[in-house]
């Protein structure tokens, strides 16, 4: 077959429509509906394609409870000839390159070479990623699913239970050490590299990862695998006098190191497509901070990489969370300015690390904001643009001081507007004040300094408004 009488795009598959995922039962009925996987660059290359295949099906299924995959691979032709397979992959990179040069396509930098070698069988490359023992014969796999509903129980202890849509969770927690909860881990995996972008794999090894499990539970006691997360435990070095002759500094095994004080990382976060959307995140993630909050021994909890979506839950949750503590309701939270010796107060009480509990800080605070008072909403700008020009230092000391006041401006608005959209997801608390909207003063509109002028910048330039002491309106450049 001669490289010019094929047609690329006939013998071309986009990896990430071909894979179809599938939690089954033991009666061969699927729990929700099937789901593609978001990213498969991990095991195809940047360009998630795979070549010389026509009709191309892979199908990846796991047993709903303890998640024994199967895999069947599917196509109707298969393009034999190995010079015109990279002829196809050439035209499709030259494609892509077009596409980057105008703005059509995704950028890809991808590994040519490894994307043909996967596409010559797509089963071997997706079996790099899997646990050894994938099935492949369908009726042999769903008699093993059969044994597992009737006798399986999640490894670790029951943390936390509740009901939604009529339908019953639980949320397990188990060491990586745990040699079940390690067997379900090697099955479970794959979901990070499918539904995290730049998501990889955990050491199993390193005994320092717990890993928090959710399930739903039938009323005849069988389990359906529904997401998970890891969490990594850090020694605590906020105050190193707390290590001093009569603790030691280092631990000698790995019970003496859960006896020391811990910073939680929560590192990679799952709930799987069927259960999207029903706020089961948000369950799993109020579940792991009651659980640090209560260990005496965890002084503080991150979150490793968080996207958008991870980010706007956890704010909800936490704001709720402090809501539902009265953490806004102690003395020492006054308006804007909050002292700094509060906050580090407040910090340790909650567990919160210092910049996610600012940002909460400056929400509670935007929440109970009166538009009338003018001399407090100021207060309070000024309080989160000294936030933000800390955290955005480095960027900023090379800027022209005006420029400077101009983007942090920016910056400004921008969170406050966010910051509205977040609290409109959060109850408002028990006899809590009726809330009235601020809007944004307008910005002065004012001559530029010369020296602006002279650097060719535009003819005005917009300034926060601030007040002198007689309260007049002025352009506030400090």
């Amino acid at each position: 077959m001669s490289t010019s009488i094929v047609r690329p795009e006939e013998w071309t598959a986009d990896s990430n429509k071909v894979i179809t995922i599938s939690l089954v039962r033991s009666d061969g009925t699927t729990v929700g509906s099937a789901f593609h996987p978001q990213f498969t660059y991990p095991i195809f290359g940047e360009a998630e394609s795979i070549y010389g295949f026509k009709d191309l099906a892979i199908e990846l299924r796991f047993g709903s409870t303890d998640l024994v995959p199967y895999l069947k691979v599917s196509y109707s032709e298969k393009l034999e000839d190995k010079e015109v397979l990279a002829g196809v992959i050439e035209k499709d990179k030259e494609q892509r390159c077009q596409d980057d040069e105008s703005g059509d396509g995704n950028e890809v930098d991808g590994n040519y070479d490894k994307e043909a070698q996967d596409s010559d069988n797509p089963g071997i490359a997706m079996r790099e990623f899997l646990p050894k023992g994938v099935f492949t014969e369908e009726q042999q796999w769903l008699e093993i699913l059969k044994d597992a509903e009737r006798t399986f129980t999640p490894p670790g202890e029951l943390v936390a239970s509740y009901s939604r849509n009529k339908s019953t969770f639980e949320i397990w927690r188990a060491p990586i050490s745990d040699e079940n909860q390690k067997v379900l881990h090697e099955r479970m995996q794959i979901f990070v590299l499918f539904l995290i972008e730049g998501g990889s794999y955990i050491d199993a090894d390193d005994d320092r990862w717990r890993v928090y499990t959710l399930y739903e539970k039938s009323t005849d006691g069988v389990y359906s695998f529904a997401g998970f997360t890891t969490v990594y435990s850090y020694l605590w070095y906020k105050n190193a006098q707390i290590y001093d002759s009569s603790t030691k500094l280092a631990a000698e095994s790995d019970d003496d190191f859960f006896k020391l004080y811990q910073r939680r990382r929560i590192s990679q976060f799952v709930i799987l497509p069927p259960f999207q959307g029903q706020k089961h995140g948000a369950q799993l993630y109020n579940t792991l901070m009651d659980d640090f909050y209560k260990d005496s021994l965890v002084k503080e909890v991150t979150v490793e990489d968080p996207n958008v979506a991870f980010d706007d839950m956890r704010d909800r949750c936490d704001m709720e969370r402090l809501d539902k503590i009265g953490i806004w309701n102690d003395d020492g939270f006054t308006d804007a300015p909050v002292s700094k010796e509060w906050a580090r107060f407040a910090e340790a009480k909650t567990k919160i690390i210092p910049r996610q509990f600012q940002r909460l800080m400056e929400m509670a605070l935007l929440r109970r904001l009166k538009k009338s008072d003018g001399i407090q909403y100021r207060k309070y700008r000024l309080q989160v643009k000294q936030r933000l020009f800390k955290h955005n230092k480095e960027a900023l000391k090379d800027l022209d001081k005006f420029e400077r006041i101009e983007k942090l401006d920016e910056a400004y608005r921008s969170v406050e507007e966010d910051y509205y959209r977040l609290l409109s997801g959060v109850p408002v608390p028990e006899n809590f004040p009726e809330q009235e909207a601020v809007v944004p003063e307008p910005l002065a509109e004012i001559a530029p300094d010369p020296r602006l002028k002279a650097k060719g910048k535009g003819k005005h330039i917009q300034f926060e408004l601030g007040e002198n002491d007689n309260g007049v309106k002025r352009a506030k450049l400090e």
